[in-house]
Order: structure tokens, then C-alpha cells, then sequence
């Protein structure tokens, strides 16, 4: 038998290896690892097929056992894992500060964001704001994940990016959850400082009723990270309050684009057309910095995309004005979805 058992492992380890390369599209890939809740139908599937050593029941405990520089790989199984941080606690963020070790879900959950490979939590933060997992290293992949803040008002943000390089790919960020968190000021769930990020098809927002009532926003763009590229990505929220952002822009780089936007929707659910953003960006650095939009980029529900003196230091991709208006500049054209015209 344990011959049959060892040849069963030999085979799936050849499976995932080529699962894992053709999900993250290069090889070969280090060490295979699989993370899940401990029961349950996957657990108790993998469990005979995977050495004991490489199947984890903790999130953070896959990540310390990954070898840097290796193309390791963290497999999620398709259900709920509570959130631990650095060496177990709960009130500590994770730090990912590996470099090229990845991490798959196995669970696609389509564009809408449902995916069933799910990061969440009771709470992180007690008093102070905590981001559930702070990703510091380089060349990361995190592929077809949902994270979710806990349940308490200092649970603000999900990710930080303060590393360069890394992908995020069909991820979403599922937030807010409670009301608690959706109408405090300190509500950031994505924070990038680093450099050459690419989020592609992610999800910045959720579909719950969670009214986001209050001056924040879904991206913070800060320091001197450059070249972040957001592709085919949509962020979205409902509330009422004219005053909160998508994006709260403050980087310090001046020269290169803080953040490269392409195919990316801004969709502000809301009660009346008095609940319209008045901005979808704050510019609140005041730095000589840089953002671009492709003219696949929407805005939607907000009548205004930046304000006035900030207007120069957005680029909007060519052709994406209304070629029969005469301000064909003018960033009310660019960008913002518009009611047809009749007649």
C-alpha cells in the first residue's frame, strides 16, 4: 500500500505541476504546497495524495515553509481559511516578503469576483489599523483569490503592496463588510507604494449593500511607486455621500506614471442622481505626479473626474471623445459614461 500511495503522489505532484505552469504561464515551478481549513471535502481528498509535510492547514504556515527565488507554490483549496498574520497571530499583518513563490486558488469564480478560495477573518486590527496581508517582496503572483476584511471597524485594509514586480490576477478584494468599516475615514483596502505591480481582471469592491458613506477611498496610490498597471480591472461601491473617491492619489514620483490604467471600469452604485462622486480622484500629494488612462477606462456616476487643478497631470488615452462635441478636451468627454443623445 504504501508503494500505491507513493506512486498516487507521484502522479498528482506531475498534475499540479502542470496545472501550476499553465496558470501562471512559465516553468518549471520549486516546491508544491496546499493550503486548506483542516476538513471538509478537499481536505480530506488531497490529504492521502500530497506529502504531509507540504499540505498546510494555515495560510501563514504555507508561506513560511515556501524557498525564495524558487517559483514555489501555494495551492488554495476552494473554501473559507481563517486569517492568521506573521507566525500565527491575529492581530498582525502578514508579511509575504518572498521573492517569485506564488500563490494559486483553486477556484476560478469567473469576472465577478466569487471566488470560493477565500482569505478572511474575525478581526485584525483592535485599535490600530492593520492590512491583513502586506506584501513586501518582489516577483509574486497571486492568482484567482478572494480577500475579505473581518468583521470589526478597524479592519481598513486588505493588501499592501510596498514590493515591485508582483501580479495579482483574477483576485478580488471583497470590501466593505460592515458599516463600521465602510464609513470610516481610514478605509483603504488596496495601498500600492511599490513599483512595476500588475493587478489584471481584479475586483476592488463587493457586492454586499454596505453603504460607503464617508471621505475615503479603494486605492491609495503613495509614495514613490511608479508604473503600477491596473488592466481590465473594476472597482465598485454604493453609497449615498458625494464626497469619497475611487482612487486617492498620493504618490511622489514625478516623472514616470504613478499608475497605468487600462480597460478599467469605475462603477458608483448609488440611490439618486444627487448621490453622483463629485470627484473619482483625490490628488492629494500636490506632487508633480502622473496617471494614465487607455479610452477603454469608464467612469460612471460621478460628475467630475479630478479636480481642476489637478486636470494636467491625468493623460487620457487618444479617441476616446465624443468626436461631435466641441469640447473635445474636456474631461467631462473623456471618460465619463454619458446618457444618449436623442434625436
Amino acid at each position: 500500500m504504501g508503494a500505491i500511495r507513493k506512486a498516487g503522489m507521484i502522479d498528482m505532484q506531475n498534475m499540479l505541476a502542470q496545472f501550476c505552469m499553465s496558470q501562471l504561464g512559465f516553468g518549471p515551478v520549486g516546491e508544491i504546497r496546499m493550503v486548506s481549513n483542516g476538513s471538509g471535502n478537499s481536505h480530506n481528498y488531497f490529504r492521502d495524495k500530497i506529502t504531509e509535510a507540504n499540505l498546510h492547514v494555515a495560510f501563514w504556515k504555507g508561506e513560511n515553509a515556501m524557498i525564495t527565488q524558487r517559483n514555489d507554490v501555494l495551492l488554495v483549496t476552494p473554501e473559507s481559511h481563517n486569517w492568521y498574520g506573521d507566525g500565527g497571530a491575529t492581530v498582525t499583518t502578514l508579511t509575504w516578503d518572498k521573492q517569485s513563490c506564488h500563490v494559486l486558488g483553486l477556484d476560478v469564480g469567473g469576472r465577478g469576483g466569487y471566488q470560493r478560495a477565500r482569505l478572511t477573518n474575525e478581526s485584525v486590527g483592535v485599535s490600530t489599523d492593520v492590512a491583513l496581508l502586506t506584501v513586501s517582496g518582489a516577483t509574486n503572483t497571486f492568482k484567482n483569490l478572494r480577500i475579505m476584511h473581518g468583521a470589526a471597524e478597524h479592519d481598513h485594509t486588505l493588501l499592501d503592496v510596498t514590493g515591485s514586480g508582483n501580479s495579482f490576477i483574477n483576485m478580488c478584494f471583497a470590501t466593505p463588510l460592515t458599516s463600521a468599516q465602510a464609513t470610516s475615514t481610514d478605509f483603504l483596502p488596496v495601498k500600492v507604494s511599490g513599483s512595476h505591480n500588475h493587478f489584471k481582471t481584479c475586483v476592488f469592491g463587493t457586492a454586499n449593500a454596505v453603504y460607503r458613506n464617508a471621505v475615503n477611498s479603494l486605492l491609495y496610490l503613495s509614495g514613490g511607486g511608479q508604473f503600477n498597471i491596473f488592466e481590465d480591472c473594476i472597482f465598485t461601491d454604493i453609497g449615498s455621500l458625494t464626497t469619497p473617491f475611487f482612487i486617492n492619489w498620493a504618490s511622489t514620483e514625478t516623472t514616470r506614471p504613478n499608475g497605468v490604467f487600462l480597460n478599467c471600469q469605475f462603477i458608483h452604485a448609488r440611490p439618486a442622481a444627487s448621490s453622483n462622486f463629485v470627484y473619482a480622484i483625490t490628488d492629494s500629494s500636490h506632487a508633480n505626479n502622473r496617471l494614465f488612462f487607455d479610452n477603454r477606462c469608464t467612469f460612471v456616476n460621478v460628475n467630475d473626474i479630478v479636480a481642476t487643478g489637478s486636470a494636467a497631470k491625468i493623460s487620457w488615452g487618444g479617441a476616446g471623445a465624443n468626436p461631435d462635441t466641441t469640447a473635445i478636451a474636456d474631461r467631462l468627454q473623456l471618460g465619463i459614461a454619458q446618457i444618449p443623445a436623442v434625436g
